[in-house]
């Protein structure tokens, strides 16, 4: 492996270093003494809290690497999907190829698709509330949000295998015993129209905290930015319905009842690439679809009734039906082919648990403390089907996973400024899978013998993290942790791979994460800032693997060698009035995979981990008063960095600039935004396979970003 980066670490250094000498130079004035006279007026936010993490914490407080995303935010941005933000995110990166990101790397861990013959992604965790949505971010619809969660790293103790990246958390707004509500409308390029409705309060008048509810409601459509020359069409068109409720039942002092539920209706377009890589246009005369509707509830119920202990009862399902289609050749002749994947995903999951009291002395040195159980079940059929004028090839697979687990945390208090906190999890993972590839020759009318597939995994794994805070002031934390994630093997259900060189199963990878950091405040809270060091030793590196050529592919799970991922994540922001701030985030990696051996016998490796881009960085200035005239401009670039770790393509690097002015008046508000300003053209996704007839010579193949786009959308608040 290659020494680390020096640069990079040099730079975290003097971040690091610069950060706590601001932090001691900020103390209050000696006894005696009286601060300046020209001294400005503080400046006073509103707390944020993270509530994805095992202990919800105040963001100011927390000691992780975290970002957050909050409504007044979301709406400075204009952003109305996750997708328009996950760019802006240190250390985030997702996988085009689909009609909205839905496949997230954090950190350079997750999965970047999910073909026939994969298996479900469950590296960086993806959350709306309590209901988990991982690899289906499709429905990632910004609108009645609270706020945006980003947790990077492995979450060895609120998740375990389900999050070896990380966690993203939508958090929508909840019921309140008053009655509010929005309506919202945009429009723009590209025929964008959208609307939407939230309203919210007391369903029992003469008690209105004892049950409440919000409803939020959504309709999306646009015929997106390409044009099929073949057909005269658009068929990257999007149409996107999403409804959520959320109920709060109060029935005593004791139990607090919260229930949500959700549909969402994805029915859109897919017919992205051209083998001219022009950008704008297809030429497809079978083009694809990218369809997900969702059904999803879940039930949270707290109790406060037992002496110095809360107990804490979350139970969730989901039923998700996808269909993900596409033409093989791209084109009207070429070789003609068509493929059409349709899944089926039910999902459910227990979470039981016991929280102390926010002061606790048990067994006389453990402060606070946590102990749970965790269920879960995950059950997907899929049905894919590859069609052209010689054949009909079909793979069926079914995938099955259970996961139980058992976890705690505790913290002890040194001193009053000095704590440490201890996280443990065993969970068991069970995994079992089926595949059969069948195939249909036209012109002899015959079938092929079929081929079935039925491997299984099983294994125990133990990981957790230990974590030592110090708060330097009052304003300010200083954490240094270690963490053993893990990343749970699984099974390949593809049966067309060739089990004498394809795993059948892959084994399970384990992280070892070692963070420092500073978070806090300066300048009676105009300036709030943080930087997080990070390493990150991987063994055993999962990697997804395929083969093959035009629409004939097999896919796999493998496992590398060793890896390691190596940066910094720093954020601040500066509030120079009360309606006028600047803010900024950079983040840097340092990567590099082990040469491994591809089933294929070639070697692959010995380079930087895809999804791990050099640099990341966004820079931003907002006014927004209470009232009148507001606007934002904003400047988002990243590193140019590889999509896979089985080629050696990358995506180009690129600064995009977007920018919002507005009109905010009484319950009113107007704003005017631009995406992509200056029209910058750069890759959500590359591919380098061979693809067109006769000689089919490997080729790359890019999938382009959103170009400019301009809209406006309008408000009302009540």
């Amino acid at each position: 492996m290659k020494p680390t980066n020096v640069s990079l670490l040099t730079f975290a250094a003097i971040a690091l270093s610069s950060g706590v000498a601001a932090a001691n130079a900020q103390q209050a004035p000696a006894a005696g003494e009286m601060a300046p006279a020209s001294a400005a007026p503080d400046v006073v936010l509103a707390p944020v809290r993270v509530t994805a993490d095992l202990w919800e914490s105040p963001l100011a407080k927390i000691p992780a690497s975290v970002s957050v995303y909050d409504e007044a935010t979301l709406r400075a941005g204009a952003v109305a999907h996750f997708g328009d933000l996950a760019d802006q995110i240190p250390n985030l990166t997702w996988t085009g190829g689909t009609s909205r990101p839905r496949y997230f790397q954090i950190r350079g861990i997750g999965e970047n698709s999910q073909y026939e013959g994969e298996t479900p992604d469950s590296t960086v965790r993806f959350l709306v509330d309590d209901l988990d949505f991982t690899g289906l971010g499709s429905l990632g619809s910004t609108f009645d949000v609270k706020q945006v969660e980003v947790l990077r790293g492995p979450q060895a103790g609120a998740f375990g295998a389900n999050a070896a990246g990380g966690v993203v958390r939508l958090v929508t707004n909840e019921p309140t015993p008053f009655w509010t509500g929005q309506i919202e409308a945009s429009a723009g390029e590209d025929a964008l129209r959208s609307g939407g409705f939230a309203v919210g309060g007391p369903l029992i008048k003469g008690t209105p905290e004892k049950l409440m509810m919000r409803l939020a409601v959504q309709q999306t459509e646009s015929d997106g930015f390409r044009h099929n020359r073949t057909l005269n069409a658009d068929t990257n068109a999007r149409d996107e319905f999403t409804a959520r409720l959320r109920l709060t039942f109060n029935p005593t002092a004791a139990w607090r009842w919260e229930g949500a539920a959700l549909y969402s209706d994805v029915n859109n377009g897919f017919d992205d690439f051209a083998l001219d890589n022009n950008g704008r246009y297809t030429y497809s005369d079978q083009p694809g679809r990218d369809e997900q509707e969702s059904v999803a509830g879940s039930l949270r119920g707290t109790y406060t009734g037992l002496e110095d202990v809360r107990l804490t009862t979350v139970t969730a399902g989901s039923s998700v039906e996808s269909i993900y289609s596409y033409d093989d050749d791209w084109t009207n002749g070429s070789y003609e082919g068509f493929s059409d994947l349709r899944r089926e995903r039910d999902g459910f999951s227990q979470e039981l648990r016991f929280d102390s009291a926010a002061t606790s002395d048990a067994l006389g040195w453990v402060d606070r403390w946590t102990l749970g159980a965790f269920f879960s079940a995950t059950k997907e059929d899929s049905r894919y089907t590859n069609e052209d004028p010689g054949n009909i090839r079909g793979l069926t697979t079914s995938y099955e996973a259970k996961n139980v687990a058992v976890f705690g945390q505790v913290s002890h208090d040194f001193t009053q400024r000095t704590r440490m906190i201890l996280g443990l999890r065993a969970e068991q993972v069970d995994v079992s899978g089926d595949g059969l590839k069948t195939r249909y020759r036209k012109t002899p009318n015959t079938y092929d013998a079929p081929v079935r597939l039925a491997p299984s995994f099983d294994d125990t794994m133990v990981g957790g993290k230990l974590t030592l805070e110090h708060d330097l002031t009052a304003n300010h934390v200083a954490f240094a942790s270690v963490t053993r994630g893990y990343k749970a093997g699984g099974v390949n259900v593809d049966a067309r791979i060739n089990p004498a060189v394809d795993p059948l199963t892959y084994e399970t990878e384990y992280l070892w994460t070692y963070e420092v950091g500073l978070r806090g405040s300066w300048f009676a809270q105009r300036l709030t800032g943080e930087v997080t060091i990070f390493d990150i030793e991987r063994d055993d590196t999962q990697v997804r693997d395929s083969a093959g050529f035009g629409g004939s592919y097999r896919f796999f799970t493998d496992n590398a060698e060793k890896a390691f991922v190596r940066g910094v994540e720093v954020s601040s922001r500066f509030s120079i009035t009360s309606a006028w701030s600047v803010n900024g985030s950079l983040a840097l990696m340092d990567s590099e995979l082990d040469t491994f051996r591809l089933s294929s016998g070639d070697l692959a490796g010995g380079r930087e981990l895809a999804n791990t881009p050099e640099y990341g960085y966004t820079l931003a200035t907002s006014y927004r008063p209470e009232q009148g005239v507001f606007g934002s401009v904003e400047l988002v670039g990243r590193a140019r960095f590889y999509d896979s770790n089985n080629q050696n393509e990358e995506r180009r690097p690129f600064n995009v600039w977007n920018a919002t002015v507005g009109y905010a008046w009484r319950e009113w508000t107007l704003t005017v935004w631009v995406r992509n300003a200056f029209d910058k053209e750069y890759d959500r996704r590359v591919f380098f396979f061979g693809n067109e007839d006769p000689n089919y010579e490997p080729t790359r193949y890019e999938s382009r970003a959103e170009p400019r786009q301009v809209g406006a959308t309008v408000r009302y608040d009540f």
